[in-house]
């Protein structure tokens, strides 16, 4: 029988860098004051599946939440400033 809930690791291998790519764009697009166009990216995620583009809405969700609670943050009285 085979697991099916277990993708090939080369298969998956492939899917998670092509993930971390399209993070790295999206990061690169944020930081350069573009607009990041997540719909363009999630595009390029579908080629590689439904685990792909789920996979690369958690980590950009992640990467958002980050982003706000740094642009709220305190900061310490003891950091410099």
């Amino acid at each position: 029988m085979i697991d099916r809930s277990h993708p090939d690791p080369a298969e998956r291998t492939e899917q998670d860098l092509a993930v971390a790519t399209l993070v790295g764009r999206y990061v690169e697009r944020c930081e350069a004051g573009r607009p990041p166009c997540a719909h363009d990216l999630l595009v390029v995620a579908a080629e590689f599946g439904d685990t792909a583009v789920d996979a690369l809405r958690t980590v950009l969700a992640c990467y958002e939440a980050m982003r706000t609670c740094e642009d709220f943050t305190p900061v310490r009285s003891d950091e410099p400033r």
